[in-house]
C-alpha cells in the first residue's frame, strides 16, 4: 500500500545545454529574499544575456558535457570611475547634483574602487566595519549634543576646506584611460583567463603558453564569494573553487562576473559532471573485471 505519492527525482535537463541529468533544481529562496532576487534578475537579465556566453558556457566533448569559465582581472571593477566620468557632465547641475557634490561622489566611487582591487572584504568584514562606522558617527552626534564638542562639524568643515569641483575634461580623460584598461582586461582573459571543467580534467587554457591541467577525479567543486564590493561592483561576481579530498583549495578561478545569476545552473552542471564521472568510473571498474 503506497503512503504518499511517488517522490523520485526525475530528470532535469540543463538549461541551454545539450545534457540531463537526474539533480533536482534547488528551490528558490521565498519571501522578500525572493522577491529582491527576482527583481533583481530581471534587472540584469539583458545584460546577463549577452555578458554570458563570453562567462559562462556549457559544450560538449565526447557526448560528455564541458563547462567553460572565463576569469578576469581585478581590474575589471574600474567600470564605475568610466561610467561616472562620462555621465557626470550630463547630470551635472540637475536635481542635487552641484559641482561639489558630484566631485564628491566621484572621489567616493574612486575610494571604493581601491578598497576593492586592494582587499577582500567578505561579508563579516563588511558587517564589523560598517558597525565601527556607525559607532563613531553616532559617538560624534553624542558629543557635540551632550557635550558640545563639534568632532563631526570640524571633520565637515576640514574637507569643506578643499572646494572639490567635478571636473569634467579631467573626468572625460581618466573615463577614456579607463576604457582602454578594460578593453586589455578582456583582451587578457582571452589569452589567459579560460577554463575547461570535463569529467576527465580542470583545464587553465592559455595561448601561447603552456596550458595547466589538473585531474578530475576525487575533486569538489563549488563558488564562493570572498569580496562583498567584488560582488557589487561585479554585479554577482564570485570565484570557482576546486578542493581535494581534505577541502584544501588545489586551484582557483577568480572574478567570474554574473556568477550569482547563474548559480543554479553551475550547480546542476556541475553534478551532472560528478555523476557522470562516477558512472565512467565504475564502467572502467567493470571493464578491469571482465577482463
Amino acid at each position: 500500500m503506497s503512503d504518499g505519492p511517488n517522490t523520485t527525482n526525475t530528470p532535469a535537463p540543463f538549461s541551454g545545454s545539450p545534457v540531463a541529468g537526474t539533480v533536482k533544481q534547488p528551490p528558490k529562496p521565498g519571501g522578500v529574499r525572493g522577491l529582491l532576487a527576482t527583481i533583481i534578475s530581471t534587472i540584469f537579465k539583458p545584460i546577463v544575456w549577452l555578458i554570458r556566453p563570453l562567462v559562462f558556457r556549457v559544450g560538449k566533448e565526447s557526448g560528455n558535457p564541458k563547462v567553460y569559465f572565463t576569469s578576469f582581472s581585478n581590474l575589471l571593477y574600474l567600470w564605475p570611475i568610466m561610467l561616472l566620468g562620462w555621465i557626470g557632465p550630463y547630470i551635472e547641475g540637475f536635481w542635487i547634483f552641484t559641482p561639489g557634490l558630484l566631485g564628491w561622489v566621484w572621489i567616493t566611487v574612486m575610494f571604493i574602487v581601491i578598497l576593492c582591487i586592494g582587499s577582500d572584504t567578505d561579508r563579516n568584514k563588511t558587517a564589523a566595519i560598517a558597525a565601527i562606522v556607525l559607532i563613531l558617527w553616532l559617538s560624534g552626534l553624542l558629543l557635540e549634543a551632550k557635550k558640545g564638542i563639534p568632532v563631526l562639524s570640524n571633520i565637515f568643515d576640514f574637507f569643506a576646506n578643499y572646494n572639490v569641483k567635478f571636473d569634467p575634461g579631467t573626468a572625460g580623460v581618466f573615463s577614456i584611460a579607463t576604457l582602454i584598461t578594460l578593453l586589455f582586461v578582456v583582451g587578457a582573459a582571452w589569452f589567459d583567463g579560460r577554463y575547461e571543467i570535463t569529467t576527465r580534467e580542470i583545464t587553465h587554457k592559455r595561448i601561447f603558453r603552456t596550458s595547466d591541467s589538473l585531474p578530475r577525479a576525487a575533486k569538489r567543486i563549488k563558488r564562493d564569494w570572498r569580496d562583498m564590493i567584488e560582488v557589487f561592483l561585479g554585479l554577482g561576481a564570485g570565484d570557482v573553487i576546486v578542493l581535494d579530498t581534505n577541502s584544501n583549495i588545489v586551484m582557483r578561478i577568480p572574478n567570474v562576473p554574473f556568477l550569482w545569476f547563474f548559480r543554479h545552473d553551475v550547480d546542476h552542471i556541475l553534478e551532472v559532471l560528478a555523476t557522470t564521472e562516477v558512472a565512467d568510473i565504475a564502467a572502467a571498474i567493470e571493464e578491469e573485471d571482465a577482463a
